[in-house]
């Protein structure tokens, strides 16, 4: 079992970008030494937040991450050319010593599309053929590419990725054709963690072990991340508290998108059936919950816009010491 953070670089509009930098590369280095095990970046673009981008972020964390692992969660890979996202992770993996993930997924707000003048309806197979661009490049061989949005001939990576092969592609998925497509050209479902319904993670759990089988690939002893919103405190309703208005205002900016406006009438919803918060008892009950259904890798998003530092750090601290040892002890770690 491994437990990650996701730097979730966005800050309210009237905030300063330099100053909520500056925190997420202070909160990154308080993961580090609480011996988390990896750090992920986000994606987005035109948004109602202040969302610096995610490739720059991930090289900046580089030399403040130890040897966590490094990855992106997601990129939305159809609105860049894979030729870019190749030389760029490939290089990303030479700079940070191998330890590098690139998570991609198709993305949602139609918006980011029309600014970038892509049919939001050809993103699926974009990304499908994006993927198996990438690794041929990774190949550092030369490659021949004909597809439907993208053609390479006779041409061979600027730069070779360290990792033999290059590194992991984990794919963010939540629909059923999604994590099908997952299963078939992915090394991970980069599972989303915040359905408000109780029954997702189980039904979709089957949907992507159906498709890993039905690909001939194995199904025990993968690796299986999900992002989930995390706060723990010793006091369980100061824990909640903070997570309705930090994690609340987050979520209504979430909720001004047309594709997320059932936020505004499921978060109740949501509050009571994803959110992992509460004092470390309920925290160890939550995480084994969802660990029950195979996830062995999660990613905590535990910082949330306008947050005082302190308390976000003050979560990392109080996880590492309280809860994390009782799972390892328990054995829904090793």
């Amino acid at each position: 079992m491994k437990f990650g953070i996701l730097a979730s670089h966005q800050f309210p509009r009237d905030s300063s970008a330099a100053r909520g930098i500056a925190e997420t590369i202070e909160f990154v280095r308080t993961a580090r030494d609480l011996g988390y095990d990896s750090v992920f970046t986000i994606n987005h673009f035109l948004g109602n937040l202040l969302t610096p981008q995610t490739i720059s972020m991930t090289a900046r964390l580089i030399d403040h991450s130890g040897s966590m692992t490094l990855g992106t969660g997601i990129l939305i890979l159809p609105l860049f050319h894979p030729v870019h996202v190749a030389e760029e992770f490939a290089t990303l993996d030479q700079l940070s010593g191998g330890r590098i993930v690139l998570g991609v997924g198709t993305g949602y707000r139609k918006e980011e599309f029309d600014s970038f003048q892509v049919d939001h309806e050809t993103r699926g197979g974009r990304l499908g053929e994006g993927v198996r661009l990438i690794r041929r490049l990774w190949s550092d061989e030369r490659v021949d590419f004909e597809g439907k949005f993208y053609t390479v001939q006779g041409k061979r990576i600027g730069v070779p990725p360290l990792q033999p092969g290059g590194p992991k592609i984990w794919i963010g998925a939540g629909a059923r054709p999604a994590i099908e497509r997952a299963a078939k050209i992915g090394d991970a479902w980069f599972t989303p963690g915040n359905s408000p319904s109780p029954e997702y993670l189980p039904k979709h759990v089957r949907i992507y072990d159906d498709a890993l089988r039905a690909a001939g690939k194995p199904v025990e002893g993968i690796e299986r991340p999900i992002i989930k919103e995390m706060f723990v405190h010793p006091d369980g309703d100061y824990a909640r508290q903070l997570a309705l208005e930090y994690l609340g205002r987050e979520y209504a900016a979430y909720g001004e998108y047309e594709a997320l406006d059932w936020f505004k009438s499921r978060w109740h919803e949501l509050v009571e059936n994803s959110l992992i918060v509460g004092d470390p008892d309920t925290v160890v009950a939550k995480v084994r919950a969802v660990a029950a259904h195979g996830f062995n890798h999660f990613v905590f998003r535990s910082f949330w816009g306008g947050m005082p530092i302190a308390l976000a750090q003050e979560c990392l601290r109080t996880f590492a010491e309280q809860v994390r040892p009782r799972l390892l002890a328990a054995g829904v770690a090793a």
